[in-house]
Order: C-alpha cells, then sequence, then structure tokens
C-alpha cells in the first residue's frame, strides 16, 4: 500500500510539472524576428556629381560645393552612430580625408570629393547621425565647401547614367568582398542572387572593415 501511495505522489509531481512548464513555455515572450533586407539598387539624383570613393558634389544656387556620402555607402553601412566633420574655415584637398563615420564602435573615413574651404557644417547630422544614411542626398548632406573654379573641382567626378553604373558595379564588387569575409552562413548575403544586405559592412569584424576602408574609400597612391 505504501508503495503505490509513493508511485501515486511522485505521478501528481510530475503532472503538475508538466502543466507549470506547458504554462511558462505558452506565456514566454515570443523573440522579435529582425527582417532582413536586400541593399537597394544606387540610384543618384539628377545633379549629383559623384567621387570613386563614395561620396558625393552638388553645386548649390550660390556655388557652394555641398558634400555627403552615396547610397551605396549609406545602404552598405546602415544607420551611422556619429559623424565628424571639419570646422568651418578648414582648407580641404581633394583626396584627403574629410568625414568620419563612426558604426557600432568602428570608424571609417571618407575623403575629400573636392578641394576647397569648408564653409557649412549640417548640425542636423550632428543631431541625429543616423540622417547620412537613410537620406544621403537630401537632409544627409555633411559639409560645404568654396572652391574658386566649381567646374575644375567636378570634372573628375562621374554623372547622370555613369555614376548609376559606377555604383551598381561596386555593389556586386561589395558582393564578392562579402565571400571570403566567413563560412556561407556568416557571410552578409542574402541567399538570392549574393545581393549585400542592407548594413552588411557594419558586421565585419575589425581587419576586414579595415580593408573594406582601403579597397572602397582610400586613394590608391597614384590618385593622392
Amino acid at each position: 500500500m505504501t508503495a503505490i501511495l509513493v508511485i501515486l505522489t511522485i505521478l501528481v509531481f510530475v503532472g503538475v510539472d508538466a502543466v507549470v512548464m506547458s504554462l511558462r513555455r505558452r506565456h514566454a515572450p515570443v523573440p522579435l524576428m529582425v527582417p532582413v533586407t536586400a541593399m537597394l539598387e544606387p540610384r543618384p539624383p539628377q545633379g549629383i556629381f559623384l567621387d570613386p570613393h563614395h561620396s558625393w558634389v552638388r553645386i548649390t544656387g550660390d556655388g557652394t560645393l555641398r558634400v555627403g556620402i552615396d547610397d551605396f555607402l549609406a545602404e552598405a553601412l546602415g544607420d551611422v552612430d556619429g559623424v565628424e566633420a571639419p570646422p568651418r574655415g578648414a582648407q580641404i584637398k581633394r583626396g584627403e580625408p574629410l568625414l568620419k563615420l563612426r558604426v557600432k564602435g568602428k570608424t571609417l573615413v571618407v575623403p575629400a570629393p573636392a578641394s576647397g574651404e569648408v564653409v557649412a557644417v549640417n548640425d542636423h547630422v550632428a543631431a541625429q547621425p543616423w540622417t547620412v544614411s537613410r537620406d544621403p542626398y537630401g537632409v544627409g548632406w555633411v559639409v560645404s565647401l568654396w572652391s574658386r573654379d566649381q567646374h575644375e573641382a567636378i570634372k573628375p567626378l562621374r554623372i547622370g547614367s555613369a555614376a548609376a553604373a559606377f555604383l551598381r558595379a561596386e555593389m556586386q564588387r561589395l558582393a564578392d568582398f562579402l565571400t571570403p569575409a566567413g563560412t556561407p552562413a556568416t557571410v552578409p548575403l542574402l541567399a538570392d542572387g549574393g545581393i549585400p544586405r542592407k548594413g552588411a559592412v557594419s558586421a565585419l569584424d575589425e581587419g576586414r572593415w579595415d580593408a573594406f576602408q582601403q579597397e572602397f574609400l582610400s586613394p590608391s597612391p597614384e590618385e593622392a
């Protein structure tokens, strides 16, 4: 009789435990699924002159050169956490460091697409740095330069269909660049067509981050 009572007690405890575990699973918070999105195809608007190291220039109505990053770099990085630009009055030469972008504790340096004096800095991006990548050709512009010869300043830059074709080629080059970054399970590409994920570069480790800087943003010795 005692043995039967012991067995019944054990069965009761097991049953209660099963019910408790079931209730816990039912009320456990459902983990949020972060959607994975592809980089959008770069589409520089009309009037944008594109530097091969992923900044752009627009000649404004007062003759100054407005500068920001292109949509290829914006999509590759995702949200930017901080932006540093030279102060007003600084003299900048084409190819010299102009902008510093901070993303997840790492920094990229974007060279100047043209030479000139910094005459304006967009204070909006200092307060809301993510606008640099969310609206790179609009409110996300960073600085304005004054150049003595605007037409000479934009001569080395691409515009129109040539700019768009260049950025599409850069997108494919980025997909090729990302492939050796890990095993197929960790490479930041989408399965369909090998298109880089939005923000793929921000996921790179320090070594690959530096390699991206060197391959996509740093002028060659011949350009310097």
